[in-house]
């Protein structure tokens, strides 16, 4: 009788244990062909709806070192990255002649916006926060003159950090949309 309560509760035991999961988003690979997943947004305005140019990359060493290995070209310099408050996707007053600037340079252009965010909240929340910066940023360009079909948006999360200090001014740097131009 004591062997099979033993048994009993070691199986218990190590089925409650290997239910726990992971921390890894579940991303579907087979969505647009690349690896990447269309992904479903929120605009400027707080209402959510589904933009094909999204999409939400996974974390891996190629997507973090993508922006930091790569040649910039002088266009690229030119623009300005957009940096956010903590938690929040709308863009600051002191972020609005960088904008118009970014603006001009890229209205005849094709761009990829690309959303980033501190190491504060879940990936999922972060993949999500960087999307919608992004939109924001591309929902200004757009007010500005921009074809809309000529900008795509990307979400880092916090998987592509610019600053690794454990500052608050090393944080702020994080929060940001990167254009980039083809």
């Amino acid at each position: 009788m004591m062997k099979n309560v033993a048994f009993l509760s070691a199986t218990v035991a190590m089925l409650i244990l290997s239910g726990c999961s992971s921390k890894e988003p579940a991303i579907d690979a087979t969505a647009n062909g690349n690896g990447t997943s269309i992904g479903t947004n929120a605009n400027a305005n707080g209402t959510s709806g589904t933009d094909s140019n999204a999409v939400i990359a996974p974390i891996t060493n190629a997507n973090a070192n993508d922006a930091a290995g790569s040649e910039a070209s002088a266009s690229d310099s030119q623009l300005a990255s957009i940096l956010f408050d903590y938690d929040k996707f709308n863009i600051r007053e002191d972020m609005q002649a960088s904008m118009a600037k970014n603006a001009l340079l890229v209205k005849d252009k094709a761009v990829k916006l690309e959303g980033n965010c501190d190491e504060f909240g879940s990936d999922e929340y972060n993949y999500a926060l960087g999307l919608k910066r992004a939109n924001a940023v591309k929902s200004e360009l757009v007010n500005a003159g921009a074809n809309a079909d000529s900008i795509t948006m990307v979400s880092f999360g916090e998987g592509n950090p610019v600053c690794l200090e454990k500052t608050q001014e090393c944080w702020a740097k994080n929060r940001r949309v990167d254009f980039k131009l083809p």
